[in-house]
């Protein structure tokens, strides 16, 4: 029993794929997730939740149950999974993606690679999702990363764009506004194109990341043999200026390979911190690591215990470059991965900074496998906030190194008071007592003016202790050593700093730790930290004094000075101090030391030649440079000094603004001291305004905007000074009231610090009503108010002097409204905004004002309904009348979509009011701009959102309420306003602003004018039905019709899961337009005639969408057009006027191209039928043309959609049928224009695939509509070939010559002659154009000319049956012929066939398909060869013709074809073979407008054996005939093919050749007289052969070379016996065979007059020697004839029946063979009608002997000649007798041609049989053996056949100098 499931087990994904032909199964792929309903056993129940739809049951095996959200609507369940939004998104996008995925790769599409990157790259990222290890930073950016990838993924793909918020969570268009809403569809293109732009290498520079951020970095591991212990320092480095730009990390790591805290193992971390956009610009930035060995002097020593210990020594740098890590190019640094960083060590006299650029600038180092591995990962914020964000990597612990200068922004609370001090190098000289380079140690300290050394004071970096002293690292035996080594020395602000200076001694450190305890520092150098003006020490290079110590040895062994002091003395003091310091000192002070004596002070005296370089660097905010500012900042010091103090007020405004931002705080603070000392105020109040208002104005530039939360913190926090503000209104009051007088720069100053001012003012208000309980309120307020109208006031000029100020005061009022509104009405302060902006003078400062009034929307003021009331009607006057003049368009915009984007809420209650102010005073401005603006503009799309947000927010009432106003009191108004909206909303739909993939954006619009359009039709049926306006109405439902019908709404193109998201969101809109426009068309009353038939393609449009309810209210309306035409009543008649023919032109019209152009489906066809037939059923008036009007639109719908189908594939056969099918359709009922119009389809077709006669029998079909008069040409009857043919005769004679040009192409000269002829009687009967006349006459002797001399291949023909219900309907189980192309076999049209239909499977069997097979969805095609059945001409009867004008009609105007199969397959005696023979009649003749027609009628009989046998023995006569004429004619002609012919007949071992037929030979054979009769014929036909066996084994043996005599004398003797075996066997007698041939017969018919005679007397009309040469003997001339003629036929009448085509055995009864004789033939090179010549298989023309032949071998006697004639005759080809019914190949041709006979006494013609038959050759392969006779030559020349095309459709081969030759007997 099936059970409810539990809310545990309601949501579910398929883990595997399942898939069952079972009922009631659910198919299930991988990733598919399904709402569980019930479950029973092992199995569920539900649907899956992308179609609910889909149900039934699945195992639960395959299902992996998860946690769900079970929502409950009525007896409805919405299932929702538990998991984030992020994660629910990623699952959504593989499963789109990946179907997509596979096309790519079916495509093989170059993107394949770069969507499976993401999308493994999205798996990943959801794992660590639903890991639920992240952190919420963690997880709040991994999904702004997910969300940016899934967008750029999408982009790529052509997908829709998603909008996301802030938090990347995907937006949802119902809560919000439509300028918020295409505010962010911008954001996110821009965020995509930044990413292609990255990831094309295109980096847009002008989006940085942000300001503050930091870089963390995990020491995971240090793998280095270094044997001693050692630190690492770790820092950042600027590679191009070679310095640091961070302090050191200092890692102490142990000699045994591991830390010396093993705690700490791969759990070092570090953030450097105060990173900003300036180091996201540095060229290179590398992370390097420092080693540094403490030890002894030379590791190779370290086991000496005498060695001295505890040296630092440099031993090598490690260095990784991060610069693509800073700025944001590599994105894939993250704590857990880890990076190895190559470790180089360092060189024995190599300097660490050495070796620092060394590596940097390398491209790979040889570490052997040391070196360092860490993690990166970039943090975004400052350290407080890291802190925050990162717990989990930012610890308490964790060390922070901080950059070597200050971040972007200095916070307050943020004290540094640090001296960053580099020890770069020194130069120290030998001395006396050393005899190498010194082994040189600095020892750093920080000592007072007393000399003691503060404690803790020196650093190496973060991570290491406070030192008292710091010492430096030894380069060995190097006098001039360069350290580069930074310590930072960090002294506390309370210290007292004067006094405090850095002293450095230095130290020999010897490697043996005896001679090191001795040594004692040679010499030292100091410098002071504070200056003489109390600034501190300048941030440069400092090239100090080295001074020597009189205890060092040096100085020991010198006689220069005495030295008495005692040690005691030199520790109580510090005498050096008097001493300089630094070079520069020295050279200041002019000291010049004389003779032997040295500068010296105490126990130092100075060293000329050493010395000694460091910089420092003060990173402080106590500590300063300069003066000014330290004056200020001690301005007690100097409160006597009025000069002094003045004049560091007036020089504080050229002090560089990074030293101002610095002291900020305590800068404010002294400036604010100043200002409120009673004693001074007079004297200094404007000078401190000044310098205060400068202060502010340089943090509001762009430069310093940073330091303005810094600014904003010290207001809130620090500011205490509660009697200021009553200073700062006075003095500011002072200033504006004096405008014109005050100082312009400094009056900009003031108002680009209004904000600020008055933050000031309101904060020491706040704390002064704090100390005395509000007293002052009232006077304050009237103070206050009284200053802002004095700047309001200073808006009235309009003097170009105040110009800057009042533009700075526009832009910087409305920032002072939120401080102002802590103590000031929010009312009254409305009105003074709206005075100060009015108080602007037009056409002043225009831009500046619209961005006023922007701010002021955005500020508090706005936020509250009474002041909205007050500041809107002032907003939208001035965006109208800006609007309306056209300026400022663009501000304008802005400024309303700001306004209506604040207004907007799902309230609508809420802002009712406002909407209805902003909707009367700006909606038709903005109609009229939308209207009006370049539609592909930003400013049109914003405007369009700005209308739509309108649209929106308006309620039903508002509508009202705005059509009601006084403006539209005229219903021409109102007509107008709609028209105008009308017209906007089909230019929105027709031609959308947005982009295509922004479809949230698209879909909101459509449902806002979707709600408008269904407002507007009530208004327009409400107050246009009785005032009738057609033209609104039109719009209306064109309008709408456009809206319905959009691209973007058609939801069958979408995917599914776009899909349900449209419809659960927006329904379906289509629906709900359609039903609207079928109400709106009822509505129309008696006003439908007026839109009938102009509506009707609309209305078809409409009713073509997919949409099955959509359809069904809406094709009713057809229904109606009709009835209303129909019952129209005619105004002249006032009659019905009784029919529809207008509906139903249009319509039909109207299908055509809709469903053509991809509209419509088969459904489409059942529905309309199905509802009109019902609807014209139940009306009695309309019911008869109704009807038969519903089959007209069934049928053409059928024709259209088979069409449509077709017209996608690259079959264009299938086409053309399709084609002509529509074309018969629109024949049948009359549609003249769109006959033509598929007419010129089908023949462009034709032309594609060069079948140019077929193109010129349709081009006919047109000129048969046309007449040869000048009358006027109908518009559908016009040829887009030729528009300016303006008449009947006009335009055909045009086509006429298209179509002649057409037939000679494709070698139908007979066509076109018939069309010329035509010509000739227009131009000479009846336009006696006789120039025209003798070129269509020139033209149509070329054609006659072409007839007899260019070759013609004779096609081929081929029946094909259609049979299952795979194949198109019109193919369906249906037989056609099809003519194929030149040179076209049937192998080759089988495989033409084949490449057509691939998945179509050919029949092996001529048997007639099983109902079964026709029945199947599967496709079989049945293909064989056929022969056409000549049908010849009347006009052919009783004429001598030449056979190659009888030849053109035997392939040709045929509409009859034939072929044979055998009855029985299994038989082996073929003299029981019975064949049965079809008879097939197409529907068209050929050639035709098609290469295929149906058959339409089928015709079977039995063929006998006895005349089987006939037939095959006419074959084998005929082929050996015309191999006997080639040679006869081409003494050249190889032997080969003739010697195999012989011998497979009098050699037939294998068929058994005529041994077949014994049984028809014997006496008894034969009941009836048409047997007798076949028999006696067969016997004539055996001795027939005899006798052509005979002559070809003379001609055999007259050319066989003798390599193949032995073969020819076993034909020989082959051949005897066969004679002998006919003679005893079959008792005929054939012995007596003559040895030669008579000569030929002349035929009398033919000109005696040769063709060079002709061409002369033409070419010499006036010579009167043509005349008399006309009738001379003909001797002379026809021995130098060149021409050549094709034999001619004799046609006698069958008096019987004159129409019946003559069969070839009646020809076979008439004459036995006739031939000249081999040397006749072989020496005859003149010919004329006087004499015959060899016609057997010839193409030339009939050949006269007229000179004395000479034979190439005795010459025999006449009687012998007579005998040995036989009458000429040309056998039928072979039958079809294969075994196999899939060898179907035939012959061209089925008639037998006689070349040239009379009908003679020695051979009677005997008596009809009662049936002919036909030979069929289907089975066997004829090798044509052309000839041809060339001129002025006796012999001929054989050439092999042309090569069939290699391309169906391409150029065929050149035509070859030879004829095919085939020939058939006729009667």
């Amino acid at each position: 029993m099936w059970q409810k499931t539990d809310r545990s087990q309601k949501y579910g994904v398929a883990v595997y794929n399942y898939s069952s032909r079972l009922p009631h199964r659910l198919t299930l792929n991988i990733g598919d997730t399904v709402q569980i309903s019930e479950e029973l056993d092992g199995w569920f129940y539900g649907c899956k939740t992308k179609n609910k739809n889909e149900c039934g049951i699945f195992p639960k095996s395959y299902i992996h149950v998860r946690e769900a959200v079970v929502a409950k609507f009525g007896s409805l369940e919405r299932v929702t999974s538990t998991e984030s939004p992020i994660a629910q998104e990623i699952s959504t996008v593989l499963r789109e993606w990946h179907t997509i995925w596979k096309q790519f790769y079916l495509d093989q599409n170059e993107e394949l690679e770069n969507i499976q990157v993401m999308m493994l790259e999205l798996m990943d990222w959801r794992k660590k999702i639903m890991s639920r290890k992240l952190t919420n930073e963690e997880v709040k950016d991994l999904q702004q990363r997910v969300s940016s990838r899934i967008d750029f993924g999408n982009a790529m793909l052509g997908l829709d764009l998603v909008v996301r918020d802030e938090q990347g969570n995907i937006l949802n268009p119902d809560n919000t506004s439509v300028v918020e809403l295409y505010k962010q569809h911008e954001t996110a293109s821009d965020r995509i194109r930044l990413e292609q732009n990255t990831v094309t290498g295109v980096r847009d520079t002008s989006i940085t990341g942000p300001q503050t951020f930091n870089l963390f970095v995990q020491l995971r591991n240090f793998v280095c043999r270094i044997g001693e212990d050692a630190d690492i320092l770790m820092s950042l480095y600027d590679a191009k200026f070679s310095k640091f730009i961070s302090e050191n990390y200092i890692v102490n790591w142990g000699k045994d390979g591991v830390p010396k805290d093993i705690e700490m193992l791969n759990n070092f971390r570090v953030v450097f911190t105060d990173l900003g956009s300036r180091d996201r610009t540095r060229e290179r930035v590398y992370l390097v690591f420092q080693i540094i060995r403490i030890g002894v002097m030379d590791p190779k020593d370290v086991e000496d215990k005498k060695q001295t210990r505890r040296l630092r020594r440099p031993f090598g740098v490690a260095a990784i470059d991060i610069t693509e890590y800073l700025n944001g190019l590599k994105n894939d640094a993250e704590e857990d991965k880890q990076i190895f960083i190559p470790f180089q060590s360092c060189g024995e006299k190599e300097f660490m900074d050495s070796l620092i650029k060394k590596v940097v600038v390398a491209k790979e180092i040889n570490h052997k496998g040391q070196g360092l591995w860490v993690s990166l990962k970039v943090l975004q914020g400052d350290v407080k906030q890291v802190k925050e964000d990162y717990p989990h990597l930012v610890g308490p612990n964790t060390c922070v190194s901080r950059k070597l200068g200050f971040p972007d922004v200095i916070m307050p609370g943020d004290v540094r008071n640090d001296i960053y001090v580099t020890i770069k190098g020194g130069e120290f000289t030998r001395g006396p007592a050393k005899t190498a380079d010194k082994n040189v140690e600095v020892t750093m300290v920080v000592c007072n003016n007393k000399g003691e050394v503060l404690k803790d004071v020196i650093s190496y970096g973060c991570g290491g202790d406070m030192m008292s002293e710091y010492k430096s690292l030894i380069y060995y035996h190097e006098d001039k050593p360069k350290w580069q080594e930074t310590v930072k020395v960090a002294i506390s602000t309370e210290e007292e700093f004067k006094g405090l200076h850095l002293k450095f001694t230095f130290k020999h450190r010897s490697t043996s730790e005896t001679k090191d305890r001795s040594e004692r520092p040679f010499a030292m150098a100091f410098i002071k930290l504070m200056n003489k003006n109390s600034t501190t020490l300048s941030d440069t290079d400092h090239n100090l004094l080295v001074y020597k110590d009189h205890n060092s040895p040096d100085l020991k062994s010198s006689k220069k000075m005495k030295i008495t002091e005692k040690k005691e003395d030199r520790d109580k003091f510090s005498p050096y101090l008097d001493l300089p310091s630094t070079r520069e000192i020295f050279n200041e002070q002019n000291i010049q030391p004389t003779g032997k004596v040295t500068l010296f002070s105490g126990p130092f005296t100075l060293s000329a030649k050493d010395s000694f370089v460091i910089s420092s660097f003060v990173c402080s905010t106590k500590l300063t440079h300069n003066v000014v500012l330290l004056g200020l900042l001690q301005w007690q010091d100097i409160m006597t000094d009025t000069t002094k103090l003045r004049d560091h007020l007036e020089k504080l405004m050229k002090v560089d603004g990074e030293e101002i931002v610095k002291f900020l705080q305590d800068l404010l603070d002294s400036l604010f001291s100043i200002l409120m000392q009673n004693t001074i105020s007079d004297v200094y109040d404007n000078l401190v305004f000044d310098a205060l208002v400068h202060i502010i104005s340089l943090i509001s530039d762009r430069k310093y905007h940073q330091f303005r939360p810094v600014l904003d913190a010290y207001v809130e926090s620090s500011f205490s000074f509660a009697m200021a503000y009553q200073k700062l209104m006075i003095i500011l009051r002072d200033y504006v009231d004096k405008a014109m007088e005050t100082n312009q720069k400094i009056l900009k100053s003031a108002m680009k610090s209004l904000e600020y001012l008055f933050k000031f003012i309101v904060q020491s208000r706040n704390h002064f009503a704090r100390l005395n309980d509000g007293r002052g309120k009232q006077s304050f307020e009237l103070q206050l108010k009284q200053l802002i109208k004095s700047i309001s006031n200073m808006m009235l000029y309009t003097s170009d002097n105040t110009l800057v100020a009042q533009g700075s005061a526009l832009k910087y009022m409305c920032a002072t409204i939120p401080d102002i509104l802590k103590v000031f009405d929010a009312v009254e302060l409305s009105h003074l905004m709206v005075e100060f902006i009015n108080n602007v003078p037009k056409e002043r400062l225009t831009k500046q004002k619209l961005k006023c009034i922007d701010d002021l929307v955005h500020s508090k003021l706005f936020v509250l309904p009474e002041c909205r009331l007050i500041l809107l009607p002032m907003m939208l006057q001035h965006t109208r009348v800006l609007m309306e003049q056209k300026e400022e368009i663009e501000d304008c915009i802005e400024v309303l979509s700001n306004i209506l984007n604040l207004t907007f809420s799902r309230d609508m209650d809420k802002y009712e009011e406002d909407i209805s102010l902003i909707t009367k005073m700006s909606l038709r401005t903005v109609i009229q701009a939308c209207i009006n603006l370049d539609k592909t503009s930003k400013e049109a799309i914003k405007c369009v959102c700005v209308l739509l947000s309108m649209l929106r927010q308006m309620k039903e009432l508002h509508f009202s309420q705005y059509m009601d106003m006084e403006e539209f009191v005229f219903l021409i108004d109102l007509r107008d306003f709609l028209m105008e909206i009308l017209m906007l909303f089909l230019d929105l739909v027709s031609n959308n602003v947005f982009p295509p993939d922004w479809m949230e954006m698209i879909m909101l619009e459509n449902s806002i004018i979707l709600r408008a359009l269904q407002i507007f039709a009530k208004v327009i049926h409400d107050r246009f039905t009785q005032e009738f306006e057609r033209e609104l109405w039109g719009f209306f439902f064109k309008c709408s019709i456009s809206f319905l019908t959009q691209k973007s709404l058609q939801l069958e193109h979408f995917t599914s899961s776009k899909r349900s998201k449209i419809v659960c969101r927006y329904r379906d809109m289509r629906r709900e337009a359609g039903f609207e426009i079928r109400q709106m068309w009822f509505h129309l009353g008696v006003n439908k005639i007026q839109f009938i038939p102009d509506m009707v393609g609309a209305v078809l449009e409409m009713t073509l969408i997919p949409e099955i309810e959509l359809r069904k209210a809406t094709i009713p309306i057809f229904f109606d057009m009709m009835v209303c035409e129909f019952m129209q009543i005619e105004p002249s008649t006032r009659k019905i006027k009784g029919n529809f023919n207008q509906v139903e032109h249009e319509l039909i019209m109207c299908l055509d191209a809709l469903v053509e152009g991809g509209q419509g489906d088969g459904e489409y066809k059942d529905l309309i039928c199905d509802i009109l037939y019902k609807l014209c059923s139940n009306h009695s008036t309309l019911k008869e043309q109704g009807l038969r009007f519903v089959n007209t639109i069934k049928e053409l719908l059928q024709h259209l959609l088979e069409y449509r189908k077709i017209i996608q594939s690259e079959v264009k056969e299938l086409r053309m049928s399709c084609i002509v099918n529509l074309l018969n359709f629109y024949h049948d009922i009359g549609r003249q224009e769109m006959y033509i119009r598929y007419l010129y389809k089908l023949c462009d077709l034709h032309m594609k695939c060069d079948n140019y006669t077929e193109a010129a029998n349709t081009l006919k079909l047109h000129v048969g509509l046309l007449k040869w008069t000048d009358d006027g040409l109908d518009p559908m009857l016009q040829s887009g070939w030729y528009p300016a043919a303006r008449t009947h005769r006009e335009l055909k004679e045009y086509l006429y010559y298209d179509i002649i040009s057409y037939f000679d192409k494709g070698k139908m000269w007979e066509k076109g002659i018939e069309l010329t002829k035509e010509l000739v009687h227009l131009y000479e009967e009846e336009l006696y154009d006789y120039e025209r006349l003798s070129v269509i006459l020139k033209r149509q002797a070329e054609l006659f000319a072409c007839i007899i001399r260019e070759l013609r291949p004779d096609p081929e023909y081929f029946r094909v049956g259609y049979y299952g219900r795979g194949f198109p309907s019109f193919l369906q189980n249906k037989v056609f012929i099809y003519r194929g192309k030149e040179y076209e076999r049937l192998t080759d049209f089988n495989s033409r066939m084949q490449t057509l239909f691939p998945n179509a499977e050919l029949l092996k069997s001529l048997s007639p398909p099983s109902s079964e097979v026709k029945e199947s969805d599967k496709q079989y095609l049945q293909i064989n060869a056929v022969t056409p059945v000549l049908e010849l001409q009347d006009r052919f009867l009783n004429k001598c013709v030449n056979e190659k004008i009888l030849k053109y009609y035997s392939v040709n105007e045929v509409q009859k074809f034939t072929f044979s199969r055998r009855i029985d397959e299994s038989g082996a005696d073929i003299s029981q073979m019975w064949l049965e023979r079809t008879y097939l009649t197409t529907l068209y003749s050929f050639p035709g407008i098609l290469c295929w027609f149906p058959v339409n009628h089928t015709d079977m009989r039995k063929v006998s054996p006895l005349e089987n046998a006939i037939e095959t023995l006419e074959t084998t006569n005929k082929r050996i005939n015309s191999l006997i004429e080639q040679h006869i004619a081409d003494d050249h002609l190889s032997t080969n093919n003739l010697g195999m012919l012989l011998n497979g007949v009098v050699d037939a071992s294998v068929n058994g050749g005529i041994s077949n037929y014994k049984v028809f030979y014997s006496e008894g054979y034969g009941e009836s007289e048409i047997q007798l009769h076949l028999v006696h014929k067969l016997k004539d036909i055996t001795k027939n052969q005899v006798m052509l066996l005979k002559e070809a084994l003379l001609i055999h043996r007259r050319k066989v070379s003798e390599e193949l005599r032995p073969f020819h004398d076993h034909m020989e003797q082959r051949f005897k016996e066969m004679v002998k075996l006919i003679h005893k066997e079959y008792r005929l007698n054939v012995s007596q065979v003559p040895d030669s041939f008579a000569t030929l017969k002349r035929i009398k018919s033919q000109s005696c007059v040769p063709i060079s005679r002709v061409s002369e007397v033409l070419n010499n009309p006036n010579n009167p020697q043509n005349l008399s040469d006309s009738s001379a003997a003909p001797s002379p001339s026809l021995k130098t004839s060149h021409s050549t003629r094709a034999p001619s036929v004799y046609i006698k009448p069958d008096k019987s029946a004159p129409t019946t085509p003559i069969r070839p055995n009646t020809i076979s009864r008439m004459n036995p063979f006739k031939r000249t004789s081999v040397a006749s033939l072989a020496n005859t090179s003149d010919h004329s009608s006087e004499g015959g010549g060899s016609n057997r298989n010839s193409l030339e023309a009939p050949i006269e002997l007229s000179e004395q032949l000479t034979p190439r071998r005795p010459l025999r006697s006449d009687e012998q000649r007579r005998l040995s004639r036989p009458n000429s005759f040309q056998l039928m080809p072979p039958i079809m007798n294969s075994t196999s019914n899939s060898s179907l190949v035939s012959n061209t041709s089925s008639t037998a041609e006689n070349s040239d006979f009379e009908l003679g006494d020695e051979m009677p013609t005997p008596p009809l049989p009662e049936k002919t038959a036909y030979s069929d050759y289907s089975n066997v392969e004829i090798t044509p053996s052309p000839s041809h006779h060339r001129a002025n030559s006796g012999n001929r020349k054989s050439k092999p056949v042309p090569p069939l095309p290699t391309e169906l459709n391409g150029t065929p081969p050149p035509v070859p100098k030879k004829y095919t030759s085939k020939q058939a007997s006729l009667t």
